[in-house]
């Protein structure tokens, strides 16, 4: 490889570095890759007083650096790369960071080798050495422009997907309010579940809980006395699953909902070859959590519930039904004590609820052990402020000498 590839400057000898992080003034980094530590050295130099810059000389070494920094924006890469070329780093590192920008750095001038730089590793410029550092720093700025714009398109994109989930889910409300209800409290198990089993995904586990009832709600005129349990069994989360692939980026939540029934073994619905873990995490997360609600509406105990799931062999999967033992039985008998009557106003996020909250109407909102979380805490006030539940709710006291498991957010 040349040594003096940009003529601005010439070359000094340096100690060679493998890492390096220079600059402050923005949260935005650029990684600059390449395999000579002395030429790295010279461009971070003359890079650091506009860039905010992570080096890494190996491409192993620039993976691992974009899964501890998540601020990195712009990826400067040489061609030529050991162990994997600079279109194949740009490939991995966008598994990493999809919204990750490019420029690509090469001693050939090849126009095959820009093609295919631009079409399979997404680069926003392609620069053949030598090149001014003027140059450099101008490909650098169109790249952060390029990654600034498409951050904002998919930062619209999230906004306008939780506006269109909050309106479904307040159809809901609306039309079916005792299944809203029960989707409400499948959602607060899920999201105790995900924390338990260390998923992170959690706002996808929340919305396939909360929107798994649209199903049974389009089919209402036909149906209407379904019990809402039963609404989320049968053909009805696959009418919901075709309800949300509709909808952009809910494509996993589709998925989770429309193989609610179907069984660890590959039994139930659909009918197809999935089984195992095959089948959608939050397939299997909501299947555990809906009938463990299934076998409390019923009249058991949580621990009682999830023993009987236990014992029916090839319906759960086994790890998510451990964890839900771990985390809903386990749970409640280190939180089983005297239950005490507090006010709305002073019941606080983690508090666990000693018996089932109605509404006016008669209709279950939450179940006895369920966690207030801030989502659930704002909920709670503003139906006992306005009247809809009552305003002193029972709580759980922790028995004395018990230590209260840590409520992770």
């Amino acid at each position: 490889m040349p040594r003096n590839l940009y003529p601005e400057t010439p070359i000094q000898t340096q100690t060679s570095i493998t890492r390096t992080a220079v600059g402050t003034r923005s949260q935005e980094y650029v990684l600059l890759v390449d395999d000579d530590a002395v030429l790295l050295r010279v461009l971070a130099e003359a890079l650091e007083p506009t860039f905010a810059l992570l080096t890494a000389t190996h491409p192993d070494e620039a993976l691992a650096l974009l899964r501890q920094e998540p601020e990195v924006a712009v990826i400067v890469a040489d061609m030529g790369l050991p162990g994997m070329n600079g279109v194949e780093l740009l490939k991995q590192a966008r598994l990493i960071a999809p919204n990750l920008s490019g420029v690509m750095l090469t001693a050939c001038n090849d126009a095959a080798t820009a093609i295919n730089a631009i079409n399979e590793g997404n680069v926003c410029r392609f620069l053949t050495k030598p090149c001014s550092f003027s140059e450099l720093k101008r490909a650098i700025h169109d790249a952060l422009h390029a990654q600034r714009r498409l951050a904002y398109l998919i930062d619209a994109q999230i906004q306008t997907l939780h506006g269109a989930t909050d309106i479904l889910v307040k159809v809901i409300q609306i039309v079916a309010p005792d299944t809203h209800a029960l989707a409400e409290r499948l959602r607060q198990r899920m999201r105790e579940l995900a924390l338990e089993m260390l998923q992170t995904e959690i706002w996808d586990l929340e919305i396939a809980a909360m929107l798994a009832p649209l199903g049974h709600i389009a089919h209402l005129q036909f149906e209407p006395s379904k019990d809402h349990v039963e609404a989320l069994m049968g053909h009805f989360p696959q009418a919901a699953a075709a309800l949300l692939k509709k909808i952009p980026r809910l494509e996993s939540v589709a998925r989770a909902v429309g193989y609610i029934s179907k069984n660890f073994d590959g039994s139930g619905l659909p009918v197809d070859g999935f089984c195992g873990v095959d089948i959608p995490m939050g397939a299997r997360m909501l299947r555990v959590v809906r009938d463990l609600e299934a076998g409390i509406s019923a009249g058991f105990s949580p621990a009682e519930a999830l023993e009987q799931m236990r014992r029916m062999d090839g319906i759960y999967d086994p790890e998510i039904l451990a964890a839900a033992i771990a985390c809903f039985a386990v749970g409640e008998e280190m939180l089983r004590g005297m239950a005490q009557m507090v006010h709305y106003q002073e019941l606080t996020e983690g508090s666990v609820l000693a018996g089932d909250i109605p509404t006016g109407a008669g209709v279950l909102l939450l179940t006895n052990g369920c966690r207030v979380t801030p989502h659930l805490l704002r909920s709670i006030q503003f139906m006992a402020h306005t009247g809809q539940i009552a305003q002193e709710l029972p709580v759980r006291c922790k028995p004395l000498g018990a230590v209260e498991p840590e409520l992770r957010n």
